[in-house]
């Protein structure tokens, strides 16, 4: 098809020749008056499946020049179509528009068969010209909030209601002409339709002008922030414009074939799609919080930030991603929203052998991934080995390495047929079972994931839910699993989940919007407080509801006990009896940390309060049996992170302990700090004495369901230089690990506990809780120890 786009210095000035196939150079010529309409025109020689097509360029978007100078656009893009659809060659002669049209009138065939840029069909053609039916209609519409319910028309504009418009636009004179919005009510310094419409969102504006194809398009992808006063059909229109093609009146021929044309790309979607794609503004919208009502069919759960990845075989995921995970995938075994270990994808618990290294469990037959395909002891063996490929340390460290090279054999985990597999363990370990109900551990599909991490991945596995959409930093849609073996089918067919700029967005949405059900992950404890006691309509009954679950962080003192003082336990002891939990937590955190008086926080099994209330008297007694007193104080080092890391509170956190301790007349403390990254780097030289900490990360999960998580690492490993040791403890750990059931196992984790409460390896200060505030009428929000909430347990409404 020839395109040959020829630059006229001004109209008219075309060499007259005769069109006989071949491509007809034209060369810009001076000025020449106009034929008129009784000079006779050359002949027709042509050829009338080729026609010449006067446009007017640059006119973005519908006419514009690519690099090479060639024309493009809309109009160029639509007529390759329409042309195609005809079976026309044609070539674009750019020109300024006055007089084409005349021209065209007077001289059909001459200089041009057709005028095509942006033409307005208009009530009555000139005298001699006929359009085409509309290629393009468009309507000019008017855009509000979402939450918007005093507008049904433009007719309800009110002065005082601030329209914004593009500047010399469309939308500008109807504003002007139809809707009548007066100047002190008019913004019309926007240079695209995207500035107006965020100005909308960030509530500049009442209402916005624009035309239908935009708003359309942002109002379908932003429903929970805009709308369509009217709605998204012709009727919301305020105007309408139509756009065709100009030909001369006598030519029906070619009237008739553009027309078919044109029906046939506009049935086939092409005029839509190219509407899309050089129509649309490119500018994109940051939307802000949604201003929708939530659906009484759907759970919308709000939470602070993104999952840090949906791969199982992850190793710091962050709360969020963990919660996802449990929701979207299953082990063989799960943590129930009651805190107990139950067969999930497995039939029983394990055979496990007599030196207890070997774990046989049988499968539960007749179940398919997302995907489709068939579970069976193949899938459990290929996602361990994935894990295990990928260096997750909770896969690598228990299970069997025969060479000591960090990565657990190939045979460490064995098929033994189709729905029978068998794990071997490096050591006797029973916190295993507890593994198992955790990320690393669950089964996926390797015909859905590939070898490599895939932190982006939405395969998901045999979980409640199944991953319906993802789109990160915005939501993910969830739909209920047909195919879980859970004991209760989930309550909510869909649950959305929407991440949340900020705490400040996610408050909006509950309480302004009530566009989330709940807010969860990432609220302030203030807000927590604040929102419970809320009666907007003094009713007497609260607007929303409070929950909350176990701990999932604490906050704890550690000693370096190569160090003096701190190989004492009886000056550790005395620093634990001079601390007043319930004063930190209520003073310097407003009761969002709770008192700790384990190491193991409340709620989770096996907790004891081992550890002992304040007493000064007897920390004095302990520090004078030292040789230390009020004439001969005992000077100590404290030191803490600063940088945020664990609280904004830190400071006033270590300065309220220095109080305490100094009120002792025998401690005489000096508080040190820095931030965590030097703080650690000092922490693995054994180069503090005495430091205060937070478990486990800030924003993670404790890394599996057993109360070892909370122990283990502050005794037995060399990362936060304790230097304790103690072969009684040594010997109640391997007595744990060897534990024939998990009732043993929780009544060796008691004895650790008074233990611990002697030797004071640490000294656990203060827990804290996790926090969720939903609209009044959901229910059954459970959040387990590992601090995640069960989706599948939620209902709302009368259920």
């Amino acid at each position: 098809m020839k395109r040959i786009l020829l630059l006229l210095a001004t109209f008219l000035l075309l060499v007259a020749c005769a069109r006989s196939g071949e491509e007809t150079a034209v060369t810009p010529q001076p000025a020449t008056p106009t034929p008129s309409a009784t000079e006779e025109a050359p002949p027709l020689l042509g050829d009338e499946d080729f026609i010449v097509i006067a446009t007017d360029a640059p006119l973005p978007p519908f006419t514009e020049f690519d690099p090479f100078g060639d024309l493009d656009g809309f109009v160029s893009r639509l007529m390759e179509n329409i042309a195609a659809e005809a079976n026309l060659d044609y070539e674009f002669v750019v020109t300024p528009t006055d007089g084409v049209l005349e021209n065209l009138a007077s001289n059909p065939g001459r200089d041009f068969d057709a005028a095509m840029s942006r033409l307005v069909i208009p009530e009555e053609p000139p005298p001699g010209i006929a359009y085409t039916q509309p290629y393009l209609e468009i309507g000019q519409v008017l855009v509000v909030l979402a939450d918007e319910n005093r507008l049904n028309s433009y007719r309800d504009l009110q002065p005082g209601m601030a329209v914004g418009v593009v500047q010399s636009s469309e939308a500008e004179q109807v504003a002007r002409t139809i809707v009548g919005v007066n100047e002190a009510d008019l913004r019309n310094g926007y240079s695209n339709s995207v500035e107006a419409l965020q100005a909308l969102v960030d509530e500049s504006l009442t209402a916005v002008i624009t035309d239908h194809y935009v708003a359309n398009y942002f109002s379908q992808t932003y429903s929970d922030q805009i709308k369509v006063v009217g709605g998204n059909e012709r009727d919301a229109w305020i105007n309408q414009k139509q756009y065709g093609i100009a030909i001369s009146a006598t030519n029906i021929a070619l009237l008739e074939r553009l027309n078919a044309a044109i029906t046939a790309v506009q049935t086939e979607g092409n005029v839509e799609r190219l509407t899309v794609a050089w129509l649309l503004p490119s500018d994109t919208l940051t939307p802000g919080e949604p201003r929708v009502v939530a659906s009484p069919n759907e759970m919308v759960i709000g939470v602070v930030g993104d999952p840090s990845d949906l791969d199982p075989a992850a190793r710091a995921s962050n709360l969020t991603s963990w919660e996802i995970k449990i929701n979207t995938m299953s082990g063989l075994y799960t943590l129930t929203a009651e805190n107990t270990l139950e067969p999930m994808l497995a039939s029983g618990f394990p055979t496990i052998s007599e030196d207890k290294l070997e774990y046989t469990i049988t499968l539960l037959p007749d179940l398919n991934f997302p995907d489709g395909s068939e579970f069976t002891a193949a899938d459990v063996k290929w996602s361990v080995d994935r894990a295990r490929s990928l260096g997750n340390f909770w896969v690598n460290s228990y299970l069997k390495d025969s060479n000591a090279d960090g990565f657990a054999d190939e045979d460490a985990v064995q098929v033994i047929d189709a729905f029978t597999v068998k794990f071997v363990l490096q050591e006797p370990d029973a916190s295993f079972l507890s593994l198992l109900a955790t990320p690393p551990y669950f089964p996926i599909s390797n015909e859905c994931y590939n070898e490599a991490q895939d932190d982006q991945s939405s395969c998901g596995g045999l979980g409640p839910y199944t991953i319906v959409s993802w789109a990160p930093g915005e939501q993910m849609r969830l739909r209920a699993n047909p195919e879980w073996p859970g004991r209760r089918t989930p309550a909510f067919e869909n649950i959305l989940i929407r991440f949340q700029a900020d705490t400040a967005v996610m408050r909006r949405s509950l309480e302004e919007f009530q566009s989330i059900d709940i807010a969860w992950t990432g609220l302030p404890y203030s807000d927590f407080t604040t929102l419970q006691a809320s009666d907007a309509n003094g009713d007497g009954q609260p607007d929303f509801r409070a929950w909350s679950g176990p701990a999932a962080f604490k906050s704890y003192v550690l000693f370096n006990q190569e160090l003096e003082p701190w190989d004492s336990a009886l000056v550790r002891q005395a620093f634990a009896l001079s601390v007043d939990r319930n004063q930190l937590a209520e003073e310097i955190f407003d009761g969002s940390r709770l008192p700790l008086f384990s190491p193991i926080p409340d709620g989770f099994p096996g907790h004891l309060p081992v550890l002992p209330q304040r007493n000064l008297e007897l920390a004095r007694s302990l520090l004078l049996q030292e040789g230390y007193s009020t004439v001969v104080p005992l000077e100590i080092e404290l030191w803490y992170v600063n940088d945020g890391r664990y609280s904004d509170a830190e400071a006033a956190y270590a300065t309220a302990l220095q109080t305490q301790l100094e009120e002792t007349g025998v401690f005489k403390v000096t508080l040190s700090s820095a931030p965590f990254d030097q703080f650690i780097g000092q922490i693995n030289q054994c180069n503090l004495p005495a430091y205060l900490l937070g478990w486990p990360s800030p924003g993670r999960p404790v890394d599996y369901p057993d109360p070892g998580a909370w122990t283990d690492i502050f005794v037995t490993s060399s990362t936060f230089c304790p230097n304790y040791e103690s072969p009684s403890m040594t010997t109640f750990l391997q007595e744990a690990d060897e534990a024939a059931s998990q009732a043993e196992r929780l009544a060796t984790y008691g004895d650790i506990q008074q233990l611990w409460a002697q030797d004071f390896p640490t000294v656990d200060l203060l827990q804290q809780p996790r926090i969720a505030v939903a609209i009044s009428n959901v229910n059954n929000v459970q959040i387990d120890v590992m601090g995640l909430m069960h989706y599948e347990l939620l209902t709302k409404g009368g259920e």
